[in-house]
């Protein structure tokens, strides 16, 4: 019978120390939660706000035990070394993003550089055509002015070489 007594206390002590550490353990996940739903608050609050959170977990931990303390300051330093370290790619991201478009940009320009170099060679051309267009038919219009000069001329000294030679006639 003592040794029953005996086994049923080991068995009952066995069983609240199980239940003890079950609800230890069920409390500590619920601190861990808890910590990391004000970790989460403090990083996504705004300036100000962050502060007011920052100082009411500053007063939870010190009224934790050091092994909770500990874990807590832990579980901070990880979030925040993660989210500083998301930060720092995101914005190594964003440089190499912006250097791409810079990049583009000047790609961009220089083409349209060379497309208005080539453009205004065009309209440099084209324009030379039609000044040596003009140029030839004023040169064209101005020696047909001049033969239609010279053969009036040469018609007026024909007609006074008549006249002339009509007077002549009349008088002798």
């Amino acid at each position: 019978m003592n040794f029953a007594k005996i086994t049923l206390s080991v068995a009952l002590l066995g069983a609240l120390t199980l239940g003890m550490a079950d609800d230890t353990a069920t409390q500590s996940n619920n601190t861990n939660s808890g910590i990391d739903a004000q970790i989460t608050k403090i990083q996504n609050a705004p300036a100000q706000e962050r502060v007011q959170l920052m100082n009411q977990f500053k007063e939870q931990l010190a009224n934790m035990n050091v092994q909770e303390r500990t874990d807590a300051i832990a579980q901070m330093q990880e979030k925040m070394q993660g989210q500083a370290q998301s930060n720092m790619k995101a914005g190594q991201d964003m440089g190499e993003e912006m250097h791409k478009n810079a990049q583009d940009t000047k790609d961009h320009a220089q083409e349209m550089g060379e497309d208005m170099h080539q453009m205004t060679e065009d309209m440099i051309q084209e324009h030379q055509a039609h000044a040596m267009q003009h140029m030839d038919q004023t040169q064209r219009t101005n020696q047909m002015q001049a033969g239609d000069h010279m053969n009036h001329i040469d018609q007026m000294e024909h007609q006074n070489n008549q006249t002339q030679n009509n007077d002549f006639s009349n008088r002798h």
